[in-house]
């Protein structure tokens, strides 16, 4: 997979993330939709850490082929 598009994706989810939570205050949510809300914050989450950690080994991967 292209590295600049995996990036582009992870910014994509960052924005996301944020307008979720900038539209969803809290004190307006019933516990019910805030379980729901928290849970779909969570999935954005760690599909974010999952690509950024597939660039990390990316980056590792090019540091060493630099290496040999």
């Amino acid at each position: 997979m292209d590295t600049e598009t995996v990036l582009q994706i992870i910014k994509m989810l960052d924005t996301r993330i944020y307008v979720l939570f900038m539209e969803t205050g809290e004190e307006t949510l019933e516990h019910n939709e805030n379980r729901i809300f928290v849970a779909k914050l969570k999935i954005l989450e760690d599909f974010k850490n999952h690509l950024q950690e597939y660039i990390e080994a990316q980056v590792n991967q090019a540091e060493n082929q630099l290496g040999e």
